[in-house]
Parts: C-alpha cells; structure tokens; sequence
C-alpha cells in the first residue's frame, strides 16, 4: 500500500514538474528574438521529449531550431542546426500512425508522406522548412542529394494548405525555382516571381517573404533588378514590426536580413 502510495505521489509530482516545463517553455519561445530565451527554450523542449511523446511540444522544438539557426553566422553551425531541426520534425512524423505505417509497409517516405493529413501539416511543415533551409547553405551535391526529398515534402504542404504558416509554400517555391541548380532544369525566374507574389498577397505582414523575395529573386541572373531590391528591402526596414503581435520576433529578424542585403548590394550585383 505505502508503495502504490508513493508511485502515485511521484507520478503526479513529475508530471506537474513536466507540465511547468512545457508552460515555461512555450513562454519563453515567445520571446525567440533574445536568443538566450530561445536557448533556455530549447533546452527545456529537449529535456521533455527525452522523457515523453508531447506532440505539440516537438512540433514547436522543430520550429524552434528553425528559427534559432537565424541567429548563428557560422555556415557549419547554421547546417547543424538545422539538421536538428529536420529530425525533430522527422520524430514527431513518426509519431503519426498512418505515416508510420505506410512507411513501414511502403518503405518509402515519398509514399508515406501522401497519408499525412491537414491535422499534421504543422509536423510535415517544419521538418520541410528545416530541410529545405539546410540545403540552401550545404555544397552542390548535398543540394542534389536531397532535392526529390525536399520536392515531395513541400507539394503535400501545397496541397494540403498553400497558405499555411503566412503563405510558407509559396516563400519556399518563390525561393527554391530561383535557387534549385540550373543542372536540374527547374530554375525558373517568371515561376519564382509568380511564387513570390501568392506568398505576399497570402501574408502581406510576414516580412521574410519580401527579403528572400529581394534575395532569390531580384538578384537572379536573369532578373538582377537592382531597383527593386532596394525598393522591397526599404519597405521592409521601414515597415512597423509590431503590426502583426504574433510575428514580432520574425518581422524583427526579417528587418535585420534586410539591412545586411543592402549592405551587400554592391557584391550580389557584380556583373
């Protein structure tokens, strides 16, 4: 009886520890913009899904990595980083069991990722953006060696929900059509640009889509649009952060990525 007793004490006991954790956690990722928050954040996300499941929980570490890897310089680091956040992502895909069936019985991921339903795209959301943000800074072959994955990935996002996460498939599309090798057929400026254009009409307040728009874009080799570069890149330096509570520590980060493009200009427009 004294130890069904003490069981029980120390289960409620843990689970209440656990439960402070994730409200700490999710408090502190609110404040992502101070990277010593964000950190602590991370750090508690960890230690929980070391202990359990909590799918909302490892969907936001994923998301988390995501946006900690913005403030690292360091190309390795930045690749690491998001390498972490690919497979937070991937780990909580696993959890789904429709996906992890099919996976099992098709042993193909590009199968399996057709089960993943709306009630998941958060999931399959940042394990693509993770994964496509760690090709757009790894070598020529990494790139290639994960493009198809990279492409199954983010047409399930679109037919899922184009405009999901502030139109986030077509900031991908609108990068990845300026970005992808020309070796592979698909660099399309006019297909970037029509990306570009869905994505900040979908969410004209998320200011990343204008600087990768300026970035990918107005810089492309065919396009080298100078005027427009630092047209987007002022709008977005001189737009209001707080106009969208809920993207203020993006919209300030956005605004940072702005300044320091502009400081490049005269090195991205070489002839």
């Amino acid at each position: 009886m004294k130890t069904t007793l003490f069981s029980a004490l120390l289960f409620f006991t843990l689970s209440a520890f656990s439960q402070d954790d994730k409200a700490k956690a999710k408090e502190l990722f609110l404040h992502r913009d101070d990277i010593a928050q964000l950190d602590e954040s991370i750090k508690l996300m960890e230690g929980i899904v070391a202990k359990e499941k909590d799918y909302g929980i490892m969907v936001l570490l994923s998301r988390a990595y995501y946006f900690q890897a913005e403030f690292e310089d360091d190309k390795e680091k930045k690749l690491a980083i998001y390498d972490k956040g690919t497979k937070a992502g991937e780990n909580v895909l696993n959890t789904v069991e429709n996906f992890a069936k099919a996976k099992k019985k098709k042993k193909e991921e590009a199968e399996a990722v057709k089960t993943i339903g709306r009630e998941n795209l958060d999931a399959l959301y940042w394990t693509a953006a993770n994964l496509a943000k760690w090709a757009k800074f790894a070598s020529f072959t990494q790139k290639l060696s994960v493009k198809a994955r990279i492409r199954y990935l983010w047409d399930r996002v679109m037919e899922l929900d184009p405009n999901y996460f502030f139109g986030g498939v077509y900031r991908f599309f609108g990068g990845y059509y300026a970005l992808v090798p020309t070796i592979t057929g698909e660099n399309d400026p006019v297909k970037s640009k029509e990306m570009f254009d869905k994505g900040i009409a979908a969410a004209p307040d998320y200011y990343e889509s204008k600087v990768l728009f300026a970035e990918a874009y107005c810089t492309h080799p065919k396009v080298k649009d100078k005027a427009l570069f630092e047209k987007i890149l002022n709008e977005v330096i001189n737009s209001d952060v707080n106009v969208n509570k809920e993207l203020v520590p993006e919209n300030k980060m956005a605004v940072e990525k702005a300044k320091k493009l502009l400081a490049q200009e005269k090195e991205l427009f070489e002839d």
